[in-house]
């Protein structure tokens, strides 16, 4: 008698069918620690990276079209004692400068700025969890964890389009236009410093980092404990806010 034995690959246990690309970014916000897993064994990043991306520049166009620019830099100088000092044409020189580029970069920042952003989050902690927790990962599924960990703020992103759609032309702050971060509610004489901190606390951020600390946990949990992953990712971001605190204060 002949048995035949039909071999299961390693990288998806028998019985659990691959969750497609959308799925798994459910599966982020529903199921995180599972859904790592998976993406550890079979890493992808395309869906979630390019949405990001493509909602990036469109919040960036919107911005850029929606905000009164001359408004906000007039408002920018008044808080600035270094603009009292100048001769109103040298004022005058540098908010017409302002004006005319700060539309171009704001939709800049949502093109090349976002897919940047995403590669520099992952080499560092990439790098972080190899160096000090032996995480013994590839960049490959460094980058699927972290690109799906940025689901958070896909979300956000939609949350802003539509916002930026509702308001009218000149009704639109661009530094809290989704006022998802403690320095939307600081009064404009708060100290530099606190307002540093105040935007540095931003809600979809936060989360961003706890996926981020569940997906390098959940790649290889003999390794990283969830408690050393949380410690590593907030941390490094703990350093990040405080060099710009104190750099806010001179």
């Amino acid at each position: 008698m002949c048995t035949n034995l039909v071999a299961v690959p390693e990288s998806q246990p028998t019985g659990q069918p691959e969750t497609g690309a959308l799925g798994r970014m459910t599966g982020i916000i529903v199921s995180p620690t599972r859904t790592f897993a998976e993406i550890a064994r079979r890493p992808t990043w395309v869906v979630p990276f390019l949405t990001l991306c493509v909602l990036s520049i469109v919040v960036s166009g919107l911005l850029a079209q929606k905000t009164d620019w001359r408004s906000f830099f007039e408002r920018q100088m008044s808080k600035n004692s270094r603009f009292d000092q100048m001769p109103q044409d040298q004022k005058d020189n540098i908010l017409e400068k302002q004006v005319k580029y700060a539309p171009k970069f704001a939709f800049a920042i949502g093109v090349i700025f976002t897919p940047i952003f995403v590669l520099f989050i992952t080499l560092v902690y990439w790098g972080a969890f190899n160096l000090f927790n032996g995480a013994a990962l590839t960049f490959k599924q460094a980058f699927g964890m972290v690109s799906h960990a940025f689901v958070p703020l896909i979300i956000s992103s939609l949350l802003a389009t539509i916002i930026l759609l509702i308001k009218p032309h000149g009704d639109v702050d661009p530094e809290h236009f989704l006022a998802s971060n403690l320095g939307a509610f600081l009064p404009d004489d708060a100290p530099k410093w606190l307002v540093a901190l105040g935007q540095s606390l931003e809600l979809f951020w936060i989360w961003t980092l706890a996926l981020v600390a569940l997906g390098f946990s959940a790649a290889s949990p003999k390794k990283i404990k969830p408690a050393g992953a949380f410690l590593t990712v907030y941390g490094l971001w703990a350093v990040w806010v405080l060099c710009k605190v104190a750099w806010a204060m001179f």
